[in-house]
């Protein structure tokens, strides 16, 4: 690990050796939707011809690393991180402790720190670059965990890109995590962007990489279905690791297609060359927790969330369907790394996989069923955070902004159709709302800026419907000139009650206009996302403009001696929002205490019990299902 660290002599980025990140992502940001959207267009145009996977496969050939020396293991897992310091150094610094006591309702559970720490995607927000990475998540993870000695007992550190890691290609992604580098006291291992590690008791530890969930490459599709197939046995048991939860997404609107690249994986790979099966499926992406769990072969009711959960009590059982015997598969999202805050309430209540309208002529046959069995925060808790849509504005304030300056450009092409005496003041002195429509119709840009932001507005409607698209993209339109009249009939009528004239009139107009245009024009935007809510439509942008940076979680798993793997899924409802550099201590504790006392965590649901794989034990089942 070379010399130790040591405590910075200031918080100051010269001395931590990276920049705090202060604030979220504002993602509604006119630059950020630019910036962001410039780069999704140029990688996903030009992803495909300069596949950096491809030229990884030209590196020695990658061996799966094996974590067998022990009959048992302790693995963590986190995702969609990278963003604001404070949250994503609350998340790290539970990661970082030796020991994790971890209170629930009724029990509380000791764990050890992972002897692994997988992170399921995107790991820098918004896009990815050596520096992002530095300041973003490198530098918080090493000041969680500055040093561990021996160096055998450093814990090892893997990670999957995300879309938002690939946005560069991936070139800051390999850099970061495929050179063997340490990360404070974790050490990276992978040489690519995928891996395989073998765990106790037959189980294996996947990551898959798939490039904006569009496909696998041939490299590593031959890398799993070789040279990992080769020391897989028969009955063996995967955790898999996805980039998204395309589960989720197959069972949506117009999704039918997004679990097909997973479905072929998992058939061809999985259950064909390597004769295993994946007991658990996890990934990030979405930045929540939501677990299901597989039903018998049949279609759960949509009442039956949290049926079969397990009460507080129930440490070390299994969490199961009647007829499962206690060896469901299961399925989870643990997106709660760092970033914003996702919605639960809109989750489908039960899936099959693949669902019936996907077109792939190769698809699993027959599907399997699973239903919601937990989520996090709940349907409740997230339906209640919608209404936090109305501090829009004060969390994008550059939208503010824009909106602003739309208003005072129609202002402008109102008052040009129809300027009395050419003074800009004399025609919005005595304008009606009458007057003021008619002067917009008589412009001819005005005319082609209102038809671009009927489109513009349809397009933000995120469905493929044409009826849903129209109807509530028009109506979000007619909304926001609606507001565009108001505040320029308003803030002149205000004026004009001032006494103002001439250049006074014009200045106070701007500010009256601007600002409360822009306000205006924000909260019937958030009026707009808490309708589309209602219809299931742009729950993320709902969510992601409010840039709440808490209801974090990871999820810490054991493979133990046993054979079973149980999962213990830990929540942060509420992220401090203040450290200090630490005095005193040892070079191996976190550099940050929060102000006001301990991060406060929780067990999100009482510990999932998952066992081995065992094809005797299914064909038990479906003997007694035929029966």
């Amino acid at each position: 690990m070379g010399e130790r660290p040591g405590l910075p002599g200031s918080d100051t980025p010269r001395d931590l050796g990276f920049t705090r990140q202060p604030r979220m992502v504002p993602w509604l940001s006119p630059t950020q939707l630019i910036g962001t959207g410039l780069r999704v267009f140029l990688s996903e145009t030009f992803g495909s011809y300069s596949d950096k996977r491809e030229i990884l496969a030209a590196l020695p050939e990658l061996s799966p690393i094996t974590y067998t020396e022990s009959p048992e293991a302790w693995v963590d897992y986190i995702a969609d991180l990278g963003d604001a310091f404070e949250p994503t150094y609350a998340m790290a610094s539970l990661l970082a402790r030796r020991q994790l006591t971890i209170p629930g309702a009724d029990l509380q559970v000791s764990t050890p720190r992972g002897q692994v720490l997988v992170m399921g995607g995107d790991e820098v927000y918004p896009t990815a670059s050596v520096r992002a990475y530095e300041n973003q998540t490198v530098g918080p993870y090493r000041a969680a965990l500055p040093y561990v000695e021996p160096e055998a007992a450093a814990p090892h550190l893997y990670a999957i890109p995300g879309n938002h890691d690939w946005y560069d290609g991936l070139t800051a992604f390999v850099r970061t995590f495929c050179r063997g580098q340490w990360v404070g006291g974790w050490k990276t291992q992978q040489t690519r962007s995928y891996f395989a590690m073998q765990l106790p008791q037959r189980w294996w530890l996947w990551g898959i990489d798939v490039q904006f969930d569009s496909y696998i490459d041939e490299p590593q599709f031959r890398y799993f279905a070789d040279t990992v197939a080769k020391l897989v046995q028969p009955g063996d048991s995967v955790i898999l690791c996805t980039p998204t939860p395309a589960w989720v997404a197959a069972n949506e609107e117009e999704g039918e297609e997004a679990y097909v690249t997973i479905d072929y994986f998992e058939r061809k790979v999985v259950r064909g060359a390597c004769q295993a099966e994946v007991r658990l499926m996890i990934t990030g992406d979405s930045h929540h927790y939501a677990r299901y769990e597989q039903t018998d072969g049949t279609a759960p009711s949509p009442s039956s969330e949290g049926r079969s959960a397990q009460s507080p009590s129930s440490e070390g059982r299994s969490a199961q369907s009647p007829s499962s015997e206690g060896r469901s598969a299961q399925k989870i999202t643990a997106g709660g790394g760092g970033a914003f805050l996702s919605a639960t309430h809109n989750l489908p209540t039960s899936l099959v996989l693949p669902p019936p309208e996907s077109r792939d002529p190769g698809k699993s046959d027959p599907p399997t069923y699973w239903r919601l069995a937990e989520r996090h925060p709940s349907k409740a808790d997230s339906a209640r955070l919608r209404w936090r849509a109305f501090r829009l504005p004060f969390e994008n304030r550059g939208l503010w902004v824009l909106i602003g300056l739309i208003h005072l450009g129609f202002a402008w092409m109102a008052a040009s159709s129809r300027q009395a005496d050419g003074r800009f003041s004399e025609f919005l002195s005595r304008v009606s709302y009458g007057g003021l429509v008619r002067a917009l119709a008589h412009t001819p840009l005005a005319i082609l800026v209102a038809m671009a932001l009927v489109w513009g507005l349809a397009g933000f409607t995120k469905t493929g419907v044409a009826a849903k698209k129209w109807g509530l993209g028009g109506s979000h339109a007619v909304g926001q000139m609606l507001a565009i009249l108001v505040s320029i009939a308003v803030a002149a009528r205000i004026c004009s009650a001032m006494g103002l004239t001439g250049l006074g009139f014009d200045a106070v107009f701007v500010v009256l206009a601007g600002t409360g245009g822009g306000l205006l024009g924000c909260e019937v935007m958030a009026v707009y996302l808490l309708v589309a809510d209602r219809f299931g439509l742009n729950d993320n942008e709902l969510f992601a403009a409010q840039r709440n940076r808490d209801w974090k979680n990871f999820v810490r798993m054991h493979v133990g001696r046993d054979g079973a793997l149980t999962v213990y899924p830990v929540a942060v409802d509420h992220t401090p929002r203040r450290w200090h550099l630490r005095k005193g201590g040892t070079d191996d504790d976190p550099w940050f205490e929060p102000d006001g006392g301990p991060v406060e965590f929780k067990l999100i649901e009482a510990p999932i019990r998952i066992e081995a794989y065992d094809p005797r034990n299914v064909q038990r089942q479906e003997d007694s299902h035929g029966a």
